[in-house]
């Protein structure tokens, strides 16, 4: 099957904000890599994770050794660029920071709590859910973003803002109020020299293994799921969220990793790659129809990419 390009909607919302970063930075259009080469500078679509939590157990097709935060940190780097990232503080603290560096330039903020950014709809379905926006402005009583989750210019009051921007329930933020301003260009880079800076911090975290008794990744994280999904009495927190986030994210990573492994000269992982976005997609519809025993086959065949993508790229180091 021929490998295209995906565009239109899904949870890229860091690297989202990032690309609207650089372009409100003063980065051309034209210039600045689209937000899926983003996401794979950020090596997030590269490896697997489950995590076995007192409060019921989550999967993600997501790198263990990095996340979001750390993400953003690595895409930046990579590409060359540069900005202030700030952190803690008490809620005025980090407001002062705000209204000050919103004046040069939009700001890129999170991780959020999208229970608390009630202009959603659905937000209290998805509290304790992290979240990243580009905040345009501070008002009075309000702060003005653009949330990539389809909702431009959103408006929420200050103190929703706050609860959200705390982010106490996301779990792996490392302090309250992170932000990240003053984006500036300090070395031009191509798009060849960006992937050889990241491939190596790719190549590493896939070899990381670990196998509990809390994280798992790689191929036993995806046994941990297949387990799930053949057991009798099923975990709903893993049932509930692989229809509605983890597959449909986890087939447009795979696909956006695929075209990125291809652009490195590395047509046989980008393959692996590619095969994996068309399982999670396959695995898509079987979810949604709660056909676990048929999803659980798919999750072996996934199983089996995961071992030749890391064969293949220990044999292209």
């Amino acid at each position: 099957m021929q490998m295209i390009s995906y565009s239109g909607n899904g949870d890229y919302c860091y690297a989202n904000s990032l690309y609207m970063s650089l372009l409100a930075a003063g980065a051309k259009a034209g210039e600045v890599p689209t937000p899926g080469f983003l996401e794979c500078l950020t090596t997030l679509p590269f490896g697997k994770m489950y995590l076995r939590l007192d409060e019921g157990p989550l999967v993600f097709f997501s790198s263990s050794e990095a996340n979001p935060d750390l993400g953003l940190t690595l895409a930046v780097q990579s590409l060359g660029w540069e900005c202030e990232e700030t952190r803690g503080g008490s809620a005025e603290e980090a407001l002062v920071r705000l209204r000050k560096a919103v004046q040069d330039a939009p700001v890129l903020a999170g991780p959020l709590d999208m229970g608390y950014l009630t202009y959603s709809p659905f937000h209290r379905e998805l509290a304790g859910g992290d979240h990243f926006v580009l905040v345009l402005a501070v008002e009075e009583d309000c702060v003005i973003m653009h949330d990539p989750m389809k909702y431009p210019y959103a408006s929420l009051p200050l103190s929703e803002f706050l609860e959200a921007w705390r982010a106490d329930r996301v779990g792996y933020r490392s302090a309250p109020y992170t932000m990240r301003s003053h984006f500036r260009q300090v070395e031009a880079r191509t798009r060849q020299e960006m992937i050889a800076r990241a491939l190596p911090t790719i190549r590493h975290n896939l070899s990381v293994s670990l196998q509990g008794p809390v994280v798992y990744n790689g191929v036993a994280a995806l046994s941990c799921l297949i387990d799930d999904l053949r057991a009798d009495e099923k975990p709903s927190s893993v049932l509930e969220s692989l229809a509605t986030f983890v597959f449909p994210l986890a087939a447009r990573r795979s696909l956006d990793a695929a075209f990125f492994l291809r652009e490195a000269g590395l047509p046989d992982a980008a393959q692996c790659m590619q095969r994996q976005a068309m399982l999670a997609g396959k695995a898509q519809y079987l979810a949604a129809h709660e056909q676990w025993q048929s999803v659980a086959a798919i999750m072996e065949q996934l199983a089996e990419e995961e071992q030749k993508l890391l064969a293949s790229l220990e044999h292209s180091a």
